[in-house]
């Protein structure tokens, strides 16, 4: 136990660790100053400008901002719609890959558009090498950089007196993936290839199994010498392909969508020790990045800290309770105490779902990290987790990604938590509302709650029109209590713009495409709009001076009660639904 310990606060501290001097980095890039990369990239940077004409020196007002993010989001998905659609006839295609399904292909584009990489199909049996790395790569580097263009477009909102200007979209969006997440993503890849990771456009390989196996009648998997067997497999297709690149970026960017339908599972996606390190770092590095960027922003790092607080405790609430579900196990698994279920020796716990190499430790660190991020990559199957290890995940997508979260919105989406938090607390003991000295009005309240409730309500919506449809019961792996968690799992990880999935539950078919479809498209643009209204309504807000009556926004009453109004709208909104999924099937099996 004491190494699993040591393990977890080896991940928390190093992640810490790398976050604070990437902070001031984002910062500096941003506000277009020297850095050790501008050598490299600034003249590359120009040229974009040049080439689709924009001038850097334009200062945005918020509606100007926000139509340039939309027609760029608008046409990211009618491209990418296109290429996944015409997949069959585009260059780079050596398995002969027909295109998808429009569904399917509305489904995906508007996926990787909204960073939630939602898959309803294998990446390596369903898509070319063109659609992966022209179509959904550059996608995992351009959405991304859309979070962090808008996160910092209310930070100049919030520090600016009187000055309407925001910023410049497509220089913000330009240098987000110039200066930071392309020399992050080469890092990683480098470090992927190395330990083993594919990265090229060759054919894929066949290979000899070192034990064939052999196929029953009904398709299940059986001993090659076994009488069943109807079929004897000895060899296996191995995917080539960029996989180290889109896997980087996948991390990196809190995008999730795996190249390979194993995701991150997959020894060709994540092959060691160090690639499982190095990538589930990747799933946290940039977000918390942005919470320690907004009190430098601010140049009061104390509210970065106090928002990191409310974060964190989050998250290692997630991941002990995580840990020790999955640790438990069940009943059934214990088989009333006939199977050893310690950790002497073994990983011991529920291993179901799980690679040997991560055992319970490394999988439940990843499932906590990645449903935190708004990334959706896993290492292990959340659909063979106890209900209980299995409810924590839904729970931390359903809180709005705010836990962290994705980039750049996970920190706009808690903003909105913080200022509902300062007007229900100075509604509590009498006073204006304010935060960062600027005064909190009707218009900025509207805001705030449009972030908060967006995402429970949008997720809530989704499960029941699919629970209406009786297409869904057919899409299930498991009946009862477990298929409504697949149902709601899947709700609300289209919902919460993550993208994971309980992988017993078959999401491809037209109505659940689109329903998904249409739910991540308005999770991630709904608040976009509501950011950029609020960053514009502050920053025309002249700053007042703090006295002896104004609330503190950085002590430790104010982490509790910001902790509180974020399980208070996220979770509990979110019970009923919890109740008759996870909640119900945990009660069955202990009863």
């Amino acid at each position: 136990m004491m190494e699993n310990l040591l393990e977890y606060g080896v991940y928390l501290a190093l992640l810490v660790a790398l976050a604070i001097p990437l902070s001031s980095y984002m910062n500096r890039v941003m506000a277009g100053e020297r850095t050790v990369l501008s050598r490299v990239f600034v003249p590359v940077e120009n040229v974009i400008y040049r080439c689709i004409r924009i001038d850097k020196s334009e200062d945005m007002g918020w509606k100007r901002y926000l139509v340039s993010a939309l027609a760029f989001s608008a046409i990211s998905l009618v491209g990418l719609f296109a290429i996944l659609m015409l997949q069959g006839m585009l260059p780079l295609n050596p398995e002969g890959l027909p295109g998808l399904t429009w569904d399917l292909a509305f489904n995906t584009a508007a996926s990787f558009v909204t960073n939630t990489n939602w898959q309803a199909y294998s990446g390596e049996s369903a898509l070319s090498y063109f659609s992966q790395a022209f179509g959904l790569t550059v996608q995992n580097f351009v959405t991304p950089a859309v979070g962090m263009a808008i996160m910092f477009a209310l930070f100049r909102g919030l520090v600016s007196e009187g000055h309407v200007g925001l910023g410049n979209f497509f220089v913000d969006a330009t240098r987000a993936t110039l200066f930071v997440l392309i020399p992050l993503a080469l890092v990683v890849t480098m470090i992927d290839v190395w330990q083993g990771s594919p990265q090229n456009i060759n054919d894929y390989e066949t290979v000899q199994l070192l034990e064939p196996v052999g196929v029953d009648a009904d398709g299940n998997i059986v001993e090659a010498d076994d009488p069943s067997a109807v079929e004897t497999i000895d060899q296996a297709t191995v995917p080539m392909g960029p996989q180290a690149s889109q896997v980087a970026i996948k991390q990196l960017g809190t995008n999730g969508g795996g190249y390979n339908g194993v995701n991150s599972a997959s020894a060709l996606e994540n092959p060691t020790p160090l690639t499982n390190l190095v990538q589930c770092l990747s799933l946290l590095l940039i977000p918390v990045a942005c919470v320690f960027s907004f009190g430098r922003f601010v140049m009061d790092r104390r509210q970065g800290r106090a928002i990191f607080a409310a974060m964190f405790i989050l998250l290692i609430g997630a991941l002990v309770a995580i840990a020790c579900f999955e640790q438990m196990g069940t009943p059934q698994l214990a088989a009333d105490g006939q199977v050893y279920m310690g950790l002497d020796g073994q990983s011991g716990g529920n291993m179901e779902g799980k690679e040997t190499c991560f055992g319970v430790t490394d999988s439940s660190l990843w499932a906590a990290f990645t449903t935190a991020a708004s990334n959706g990559s896993v290492n292990a199957m959340h659909d063979s987790f106890t209900p209980l290890g299995g409810m924590v995940p839904i729970v931390l997508m359903a809180l709005g990604e705010v836990v962290f979260g994705g980039v750049g919105c996970g920190l706009y989406g808690m903003l909105g938590f913080v200022i509902l938090t300062v007007f229900i607390a100075g509604l509590m003991v009498g006073r204006t509302p304010e935060y960062l000295g600027k005064k909190i009005g009707p218009k900025e309240m509207r805001m705030a709650v449009i972030l908060c409730i967006t995402t429970p309500l949008l997720i809530l919506i989704g499960a029941g029109i699919m629970s209406l449809d009786p297409a869904t019961v057919g899409s299930l792996g498991n009946p009862g209590a477990h298929g409504f968690s697949e149902v709601l799992y899947a709700a609300t990880s289209c919902g919460g713009n993550n993208g994971s999935a309980f992988a017993g539950f078959n999401a491809n078919t037209p109505l659940i495409n689109v329903v998904l479809g249409l739910e991540m498209l308005a999770n991630r643009f709904i608040p976009i709009v509501a950011v950029c209204v609020l960053a514009g309504s502050l920053a025309t807000r002249p700053k007042v001076a703090a006295n002896a009556g104004t609330l503190s926004t950085s002590n430790a009453l104010f982490v509790f009660l910001l902790v509180l109004m974020v399980l208070l709208i996220g979770a509990l909104t979110m019970f009923p639904a919890l109740a008759l999924g996870p909640i119900a099937e945990q009660l069955m099996m202990v009863l």
